[in-house]
């Protein structure tokens, strides 16, 4: 009896030390299993159609479009980009226009604003992510930024559908990673915003910049499937409303050019709210100079040989600046 009752507080002792060392391994995991398992990475939708897979092949094709561009750096501080978001084989060397600009200068945090193309989308969308991944690795979103501006509220909104799938905003970051050394992002997919609302999102962003070194980036392409000849005129009319920097006037311009009837033509920026937007800001924070650094449509770009000049949607890069 005596020899049982001491096997029974044998292995009453070894299940409760069994029972003391698990908590002492398993607790302090917690926080880590808790922190991988919240982890939200946008994987990259366009891979193998806009840009290539390969992590090698996409190397060489943004630096071969950089080394491409011949443009003298702007002296000035550059507070904004436009530039297209196309298959690279159509919009890449226009995009390396505006990304040469930036090439070894230091930015914290890229804002990047572009449309959605996907989902029918009201308002802002800010990317509740941690990171955006590329065949060239992991970027970092800025979540301090991200969460500031959800906190807001409207116009501001997470819609994870219309992050999934954009390419307006992916098509941006391999070229980050190339000319850029060490920065965050704020991914923002925007919906067909009135102008008092391209205002509310650009107030918003210059009181969350403060003393960070911020660049914008506006994801937009340009006319939509005029003729070669219609796209050039739409599309030099619109650039040369930019270059002026009037925001205002760039977002009306478009109902406007609509009017003419020029066959084919539904739209002169397709990123309209971002481009509005991105002006509005870039003015609010000194800017006050911009450069059109280039300008080419699909119609440029001969695929087997043959160049398609009845349909085409036109590309243009773009500087903001403070002088």
């Amino acid at each position: 009896m005596a020899n049982q009752n001491k096997k029974q507080t044998a292995l009453l002792l070894s299940v409760r030390w069994w029972t003391v060392l698990g908590i002492i391994i398993i607790i302090p995991c917690l926080p880590f299993t808790h922190l991988i398992a919240q982890e939200r990475i946008r994987k990259p939708a366009v891979t193998g159609s806009f840009y290539p897979m390969d992590k090698k092949q996409l190397t060489k094709t943004v630096d071969d479009f950089i080394s491409n561009v011949k443009h003298q750096q702007i002296a000035g501080k550059i507070l904004g980009l436009m530039s297209p978001h196309a298959g690279y084989v159509f919009s890449g060397q226009v995009a390396a226009y505006s990304y040469r600009q930036i090439k070894d200068r230091q930015y914290d945090t890229v804002i990047l604003l572009g449309p959605s193309h996907r989902v029918y989308l009201k308002g802002a969308s800010v990317g509740n992510w941690d990171a955006y991944v590329t065949p060239l690795g992991k970027v970092k979103v800025n979540r301090e930024m991200v969460n500031v501006l959800l906190s807001i509220g409207k116009p501001f909104h997470f819609v994870e559908q219309a992050h999934i799938m954009e390419h307006s905003v992916e098509t941006q970051i391999p070229f980050l990673q190339r000319v850029l050394k060490k920065f965050d992002i704020v991914p923002i997919v925007m919906g067909p915003l009135s102008i008092i609302n391209c205002k509310k999102v650009s107030e918003a962003l210059v009181k969350i910049v403060k003393k960070r070194n911020v660049l914008f980036v506006a994801s937009s392409d340009m006319s939509h499937y005029p003729d070669y000849s219609n796209a050039n005129n739409v599309d030099r009319n619109t650039l040369a409303l930019i270059e002026k920097g009037n925001p205002d006037s760039v977002f009306t311009s478009e109902k406007e050019t609509l009017k003419k009837g020029i066959p084919n033509l539904y739209t002169t920026l397709c990123g309209l709210s971002s481009v509005v937007t991105v002006m509005m800001t870039v003015k609010q924070l000194g800017g006050n100079a911009v450069e059109i650094l280039h300008y080419a449509n699909s119609g440029d770009v001969a695929i087997h040989g043959r160049r398609e000049t009845s349909r085409v949607v036109g590309y243009g890069a773009v500087a903001f600046y403070k002088q």
